[in-house]
């Protein structure tokens, strides 16, 4: 089910990873204009039979965020920032090599379980505190042997300092889903052989953009991808509601 009302005001969709992963009935609602106060309680309508709900405010629109705090529990979790590189004919070198159904690599999932420090998830004392530390290791570990899911190991010396995971979305955009460094890797130039790589996959495979988001707090992340030459596309304040909490508090 996905729900898309109001004028594409805002789009509803259940979360049936997050639903698996935590245990509860999860979905998402996205908010793409700003809102009056009937077009928020319409929503809350909608979510009233999720345990769990994401709410990504596009924009970090002022309104939408008064609305949202004056008639709800929902509580600020993140500040997600997406940049993006418009592919443009060029020759990026590419320095490791790009496969999909990518058999299980413990080396990969010691990075990726030890690497991530930046999560909403840390910030809702309501969702499993070791779930949500591990919550990069299984999405890693669910990745592996898809056919959607595209891993760039950076492997030297038989030894593996970090990795992209990405998706194509629509035929066009490449979707950069992770990106991780072994501390190993410090010093090396690790990532931007990564970042080389990914584009030169992408020039070569007829894909218009290569997008990636981060959180606010994550400035070296932020730093990092603004160097390599990508663009400030947008911003989104993220919050997390549980209605069944809110109306046992009525």
């Amino acid at each position: 089910m996905k729900a898309r009302l109001n004028n594409m005001k805002y789009e509803i969709q259940p979360l049936d990873w997050d639903s698996n992963y935590f245990g509860v009935s999860a979905a998402k609602v996205i908010i793409n204009e700003e809102l009056r106060e009937k077009d928020f309680q319409e929503i809350k309508s909608q979510v009233r039979d999720f345990e769990f709900v994401v709410i990504n405010n596009m924009d970090n629109a002022v309104e939408n965020n008064h609305l949202i705090g004056l008639y709800s529990n929902a509580f600020l979790v993140d500040m997600n920032v997406q940049f993006e590189m418009e592919m443009k004919p060029a020759h990026s070198p590419s320095f490791y090599k790009v496969k999909n159904q990518y058999e299980k690599n413990e080396e990969i999932l010691e990075i990726a379980k030890n690497a991530f420090n930046y999560s909403r998830f840390y910030n809702d004392p309501f969702l499993d505190g070791n779930l949500s530390r591990d919550i990069y290791f299984n999405w890693v570990n669910n990745s592996f042997e898809k056919a959607e899911k595209f891993f760039i190991v950076a492997e030297e010396g038989g030894q593996i300092f970090g990795f992209i995971l990405f998706s194509i979305k629509n035929s066009k955009e490449l979707v950069i889903e992770l990106i991780s460094l072994a501390p190993a890797s410090q010093g090396k130039g690790i990532g931007t052989k990564l970042i080389s790589t990914v584009k030169h996959y992408a020039e070569n495979n007829s894909l218009h953009k290569i997008k990636v988001g981060t959180q606010i707090d994550n400035l070296q992340a932020m730093n990092f991808y603004a160097k390599k030459g990508f663009d400030f596309c947008s911003k989104a304040s993220i919050y997390h509601y549980w209605p069944r909490k809110e109306l046992s508090n009525d």
